[in-house]
């Protein structure tokens, strides 16, 4: 797997066109799936409660509901994510690192297909954050 980006092209040298193919159905077959899960959560969340409820029911009902709209939360934060990374195939720059120019790595786009940093630049990012919190 070469680690250069291919000369007059932003679509690094790794990714084949059979990858670039299947991570782009993976981020879309992912999309779908969020989309089915925020509906559910959202519905879920907004039901009417029984008015004849107790009040011990309804505390439950509203931590319930309260989890769900923050797992909604998570699972929008996602979805902008997957959508920016679709974005970058008509674009060319899939699979090429935000803040270095250089190609993420395959196996890393295969586990987070929506990614937009390669696994170097993220731990820089990360212990760079980490130093601020400390000071």
């Amino acid at each position: 797997m070469s680690s250069k980006v291919a000369r007059g092209s932003h679509l690094p040298a790794a990714l084949c066109s059979s990858d670039r193919r299947r991570l782009e159905a993976t981020l879309r077959a992912e999309r779908a799936k969020i989309f089915a899960r925020l509906r559910d959560h959202l519905q879920t969340a907004t039901e009417d409660t029984d008015a004849l409820a107790d009040e011990m029911d309804n505390a439950s009902r509203h931590e319930g509901q309260a989890l769900l709209l923050r797992l909604a939360d998570q699972e929008r934060l996602r979805l902008f994510e997957i959508d920016r990374a679709l974005t970058k195939f008509p674009e060319g720059t899939y699979g090429v690192c935000e803040g270095t120019g250089e190609p993420i790595g395959l196996e890393r786009l295969e586990l987070a297909p929506w990614t937009r940093f390669s696994i170097e630049y993220q731990e820089m990012l990360e212990r760079e954050h980490t130093a601020r919190r400390r000071r």
